[in-house]
């Protein structure tokens, strides 16, 4: 008699859960790259999703052709905005994981698999694919360029060596926590700086990037450094209101209150009041009381908005 082996039964434990990947690539006339990179990414991913930031050109149309499914924004608003639309949509499909990469070839979607790899396991909620991690060529400008707006969008946020990374991957709880704002070139440190507000794990992992593409970047380097750092100085007085406005204000006010000492000192030896000197110090004074006023108002207001959502 033949006995046959009882079939075992699977602990929901034991089930592998699958994960929903989305790929989400923003683009601004595209038209002969987007078609390729859809196609690559479609190889790593369970579904592509171009936002197509107010192209003139093809681009919605061909990245339908290649298989992705398109957000259109009617006018072009920038890149932080199609990065927006791509957390937006992300929410919308429920992603476990979501890589954003460029859509003119300076990303290469081989590595996408790489990228998502660490969110995948668990051991992290943002990965930035780093130009800075292994030797690739970069131009010496762009590469200056870099290292600046990495030292500002450090002062707020955990340090990484590449801080204005477009390749990168995100999990279910980064997409659900990160509420953007900016609409600029500046979201990539925004989102870092929020990153480190909400204890959300980053890591990096080394890239290879190209740069013998032209058109690769829409926006001057100039526009776009003061665009990265005009961005950085809103959230840290928003969020440091102290550091921002109280620490200045109280740095003119002693030097009000020095000057002062030196106005009085000059008038008691020559009986004449030095009006340049006096002028100075009224105005430190003024400006410095000022910039502490606004530092702690806005503190406290801060501090009864973050009370009154906590109780909701």
């Amino acid at each position: 008699m033949l006995i046959l082996p009882k079939k075992r039964k699977h602990s929901i434990t034991e089930k592998i859960i699958e994960m929903k990947i989305i790929a989400a690539i923003p683009a601004h006339n595209e038209e002969a790259t987007i078609g390729s990179v859809v196609l690559r990414a479609k190889k790593y991913v369970d579904k592509v999703i171009v936002v197509d930031d107010g192209s003139t050109d093809d681009t919605a149309e061909i990245a339908e052709l290649a298989g992705s499914e398109v957000v259109k924004h009617k006018k072009n608003k920038g890149y932080g905005a199609a990065i927006k639309s791509c957390f937006g949509t992300a929410r919308k499909a429920g992603a476990d994981v979501m890589v954003i990469m460029d859509a003119d070839w300076q990303h290469n979607p081989g590595e996408i698999e790489m990228v998502i790899k660490p969110v995948k396991k668990g051991e992290a909620d943002i990965v930035i694919g780093s130009r800075f991690l292994e030797e690739t060529y970069i131009p010496a400008y762009r590469k200056f360029g870099m290292r600046v707006l990495n030292l500002f969008t450090h002062i707020s946020s955990d340090r990484v060596s590449d801080t204005q990374s477009g390749f990168r991957a995100y999990s279910r709880k980064a997409i659900s926590e990160l509420k953007l704002e900016s609409e600029s070139m500046g979201i990539g440190s925004e989102i870092l700086m929020k990153a480190k507000n909400k204890n959300l794990i980053i890591k990096e992992v080394p890239i290879k990037t190209r740069h013998d593409i032209k058109g690769t970047s829409s926006m001057n380097p100039v526009s776009h450094g003061f665009s990265v750092i005009s961005t950085i100085i809103r959230f840290i007085s928003i969020q440091h209101p102290l550091l921002f406005y109280g620490f200045p204000g109280a740095v003119a006010v002693i030097a009000g209150l020095i000057l002062g000492g030196k106005t009085m000192n000059m008038f008691n030896i020559q009986r004449e009041l030095p009006v340049g000197i006096a002028l100075m110090t009224v105005l430190f004074i003024i400006v410095g009381m000022v910039l502490s006023s606004m530092g702690i108002i806005l503190y406290s207001m801060i501090g009864i908005i973050e009370r009154s959502k906590e109780k909701e």
